[in-house]
């Protein structure tokens, strides 16, 4: 696939083109490129080594039509990368949010939220110029307008798994480590290696059970399988991870201690399988404590999810894109006998 050199003239034109060209004609424009979802991801995992903001439009019409902002995973991850490149391109992410329309109403929720959390100062200036392309999104837009919605930095860790994967998406195209230092917070609900099980005090709220119990270490489950994973295909981050080691607390440094081991040694998916295990394990605990030990049975997803659209585009395209297709949560069930 050829990659186009970017330059500020280039930009300025492209942007030009962008606010001039009709509805359809950016529509089949955008059609015309990223083919395949190969070429997309290689486009992605070479973005930082050959910056090519200009494409952004045509990669997020291409994400809508390989049905990437469907999925939990894969529209957290293409929602952080498309706010990377707002975030780190001033000058030009106007121009770059007018080439993404049209957009369906229900897609449209990705670009409101990748120029909410893009980290530009005219971010809210931007959102308002292009909300009278999203009607039917007002209610969100101006949810992010009256600060009722966080921003991605501010944003709590413990909603769903889907802000880890937006944050790393933000990494894959900027290389900033702000992102990767929240995901490392989020190891505060994960089960460390030399744990013997599941424990619930990495849970609690006061001297109650925290309803979101399950959640976080869903959430935690993920931050480190994606930390160790992501760390075996980028190794700088691994150099990341023990420059933050002796400045966390307890509850962080011991599974970012097994994070450092498992990148080191290509054993992540060991970090998976032990994180999947616990999960379940808190998936128990939990119906048992609301159910006593009346039998039922009970089934779910586990939310750790394979991390291929990330992984893919953090340096193993050639060997991860088929997922971007395939990818699916893991998922288990928690039966209960008695």
């Amino acid at each position: 696939m050829r990659i186009f050199a970017f330059t500020p003239m280039l930009g300025a034109l492209f942007a030009s083109a962008l606010l001039t060209f009709s509805e359809p004609a950016r529509a089949a424009s955008a059609a015309s490129d990223f083919a395949s979802p190969e070429a997309l991801m290689e486009w992605a995992a070479t973005y930082r080594e050959h910056p090519a903001p200009y494409r952004l439009p045509e990669a997020v019409h291409a994400m809508q039509r390989f049905g990437l902002l469907g999925d939990t995973e894969k529209r957290g991850f293409c929602t952080g990368f498309i706010a990377g490149v707002l975030g780190t391109n001033p000058k030009d992410g106007p121009g770059l949010v007018a080439g993404m329309f049209p957009m369906p109403g229900k897609e449209q929720a990705v670009i409101i939220k990748a120029i909410a959390y893009s980290g530009r100062p005219d971010w809210e200036d931007v959102l308002i110029r292009y909300r009278s392309k999203m009607p039917l999104r007002e209610p969100m837009i101006a949810d992010y307008l009256n600060g009722k919605e966080p921003l991605l930095m501010q944003a709590d860790l413990d909603q769903d798994t889907e802000l880890i994967y937006t944050l790393w998406g933000y990494y894959a195209a900027t290389g900033q480590y702000q992102p990767v230092m929240r995901i490392i917070d989020a190891l505060r609900w994960a089960k460390a290696k030399d744990e013997p099980g599941f424990s619930w005090s990495k849970l609690t709220a006061g001297w109650t059970r925290d309803p979101k119990g399950v959640d976080k270490a869903t959430i935690g489950g993920t931050a480190k399988w994606t930390l160790a994973s992501y760390g075996e295909r980028n190794r700088n981050l691994i150099a990341l991870y023990r420059s933050e080691l002796p400045r966390q607390p307890k509850e962080i440094a011991a599974p970012l201690r097994d994070v450092i081991e498992a990148a080191e040694l290509f054993k992540s998916e060991d970090v998976r399988e032990d994180q999947l295990t616990a999960i379940q394990e808190a998936q128990k605990q939990q119906v048992v404590e609301a159910n006593g030990m009346s039998k039922l049975e009970t089934a779910g997803s586990i939310g750790i999810a394979t991390g291929c659209v990330a992984a893919t585009a953090l340096g193993q395209a050639q060997v991860t894109v088929p997922c971007v297709i395939g990818g699916a949560l893991y998922s288990g069930a928690v039966k209960l006998l008695h």
